[in-house]
């Protein structure tokens, strides 16, 4: 009778899937970003990652949030043109609206991505729970001015660029004389 009851928790939510909204700010010369996982997901991740048993209910802030960081650091890889690995600024996190009490409760998480050379060439590897899961889906929603691009990325999937140079207008040839 108790593993009847246990049944539902045992079971993984049907989709795996993680949405970043990212825009790059003019400015500021930063990706921002606010990337949605459900935190059960991100739990498991980092219990991995440290070998032992990690919650957002049980663990410390700093600590949970320590080990988030590394975790993006790894699986949220930004590149420049020259192939250097842009560092991530934290910036924090928040439970999300109405899914704290549910069985997929999800967070988002907040961090930037200094781009001193902006953001022509510049490439994403999205990974989050690709380890985890096989069927795990990771979109990325773009916005940079006039320009919303969507990106999927899927665990057989590479870096994809971000934002690629406009192609150069070709040379006009001088008639010939």
């Amino acid at each position: 009778m108790v593993l009847v009851s246990l049944a539902p928790q045992l079971q993984a939510h049907p989709v795996h899937q993680s949405t970043a909204e990212v825009e790059y700010n003019l400015e500021t010369k930063r990706l921002e970003v606010a990337l949605t996982v459900d935190l059960n997901d991100l739990e498991l991740a980092l219990t991995r990652q440290c070998d032992q048993a990690l919650s957002l209910a049980k663990t410390s802030a700093e600590e949970f949030d320590a080990q988030t960081q590394i975790y993006l650091a790894r699986n949220f890889e930004v590149t420049d043109g020259a192939g250097k690995v842009a560092k991530l600024a934290w910036v924090g996190r928040e439970s999300v609206a109405g899914t704290a009490k549910s069985a997929d409760p999800a967070v988002r998480l907040f961090f930037e991505v200094p781009l001193a050379g902006g953001i022509t060439d510049v490439r994403l590897q999205h990974s989050l729970f690709n380890g985890l899961f096989k069927d795990q889906t990771n979109l990325v929603q773009f916005r940079h001015a006039n320009t919303n691009l969507e990106f999927r990325f899927v665990r057989e999937d590479g870096a994809k660029e971000l934002f690629p140079p406009a192609p150069s207008a070709p040379k006009k040839l001088l008639p010939a004389r």
